[in-house]
Formats: C-alpha cells, structure tokens, sequence
C-alpha cells in the first residue's frame, strides 16, 4: 500500500522579538501575508486532491491557525491531532511521531517548525544537505509531499519516492 506524507513549514509569523523567550515564540500568530498564503495552499490542495485523512499540527499558535485556514478546504474533515511535541521538534521526535502512525491511514500532514522540518525533509528524499532540490532553510508555507512505500512504522530514508515541492 503507498501512502502520502506532506511536510508543511507553518505561513509566515508575526515577528519575534528577543524578550518573547520561549512561551511568546509558542503564542505567535499569522501574519497577514501568512493567513493570505495559508488559504491560498489550502486552495492548491483541494484542486490537487491531496486530501489528508490525519493532520498532525504542533501547538503553537502559527501552525494551529496555519491548519485552521486549510482545512476548510480538505473534505472530508481529517482526524486532528494538536501536539506540543511538535513544537520545534527535532527531526528524530519528527520521525517518531510518524512512525507511530496506524497503518490504516493513507494520508497524512504534519504542520510544524525548522530547523526538524527542513532535516526530515532532506532525510526522506535521501540527502543530508540542501541537494534535493528543496528550498534551503524550507521557506514558510512550503509543502513537500513524498509517496511512502511499506508501513509508517518503518519510515526513513529509502521508504519514500515522488518528491514533490508546492507553494500558494
């Protein structure tokens, strides 16, 4: 069974200023470019008919609202699951939180944060630098989809194929 894994860097953010620490990171919003971009996708998803059936979104409030402008357009509405692991995670808890995916589920996104995404990016199209044609750094509001071969549970380089970048 082949399965559809989406990548997607949240829609470009408010900025940070340095006394916001960690918890003001975790609080930022949209900025309007970023809501005007994030329906733009949401949109380019529906003519594609990429259709997530599980969207995995960190917690933080860009990549929740990131979700909230897509999902109108994905019918019908995937299971939703908001996890703080999420938020800047690594690419090996990246990888962990899909690997324990059911291997009933065909389609996934998961909506989160750089540097983790970039790298898983990279991993899965099996390159360890910016060799993949993908984006360095992965710019906001970039999905990078990948076909996956085998179970979730085995995830990793070699298992997917199809490399494909969209932007609104």
């Amino acid at each position: 069974m082949s399965r559809r894994l989406m990548l997607l860097r949240h829609a470009k953010a408010v900025a940070s200023t340095h006394s916001d620490g960690e918890a003001g990171d975790h609080a930022r919003d949209l900025s309007e470019r970023g809501r005007g971009e994030a329906s733009a996708l949401g949109r380019r998803l529906q003519q594609r008919g990429m259709q997530p059936e599980v969207a995995l979104v960190s917690g933080a409030l860009r990549t929740r609202r990131t979700w909230d402008l897509l999902a109108p357009f994905t019918t019908p509405e995937p299971q939703l699951v908001v996890s703080d692991r999420l938020y800047l995670a690594s690419i090996g808890e990246l990888r962990a939180m899909l690997r324990e995916t059911s291997d009933d589920v065909a389609s996934l996104i998961l909506v989160g944060h750089n540097p983790g995404l970039h790298e898983l990016a990279l991993n899965l199209a099996g390159h360890d630098g910016d060799h993949a044609g993908l984006p360095a750094g992965l710019p906001t509001c970039t999905l990078i989809g990948f076909e996956v071969s085998g179970r979730w549970s085995d995830l990793g380089p070699g298992t997917t194929s199809n490399l494909m970048m969209m932007r609104p």
